[in-house]
């Protein structure tokens, strides 16, 4: 795994972990983006999309666009990899605590 490639999937487990501290588990795409740049992950729309997008297809978040904005809701299974309890490729294992 490049540099790139490590950085996008620790990235993935950043955002998992974002929607994982909201009450209701969905975010904004401002708040999610604000959050990362706060944890010196600043990502700049267009990857964060891309990023939304492919966490909604590999069922781990739910991705809707009303009005051209994105928000995102942590799925069970986003859940699960977020903990380390499952895993899917692209996205980072969370460290041991």
């Amino acid at each position: 795994m490049d540099y790139s490639q490590h950085m996008t999937a620790h990235r993935r487990l950043t955002i998992l972990e974002i929607l994982n501290n909201v009450a209701t588990y969905t975010a904004h795409e401002v708040d999610i983006k604000n959050e990362l740049a706060r944890q010196a992950q600043a990502v700049g729309t267009d990857s964060l999309r891309a990023d939304l997008q492919w966490l909604h297809e590999q069922g781990l978040v739910l991705a809707n666009q009303p009005g051209g904005v994105w928000f995102a809701t942590l799925t069970a299974k986003g859940g699960d990899v977020r903990q380390g309890l499952s895993t899917v490729p692209g996205v980072a294992r969370p460290e041991p605590k």
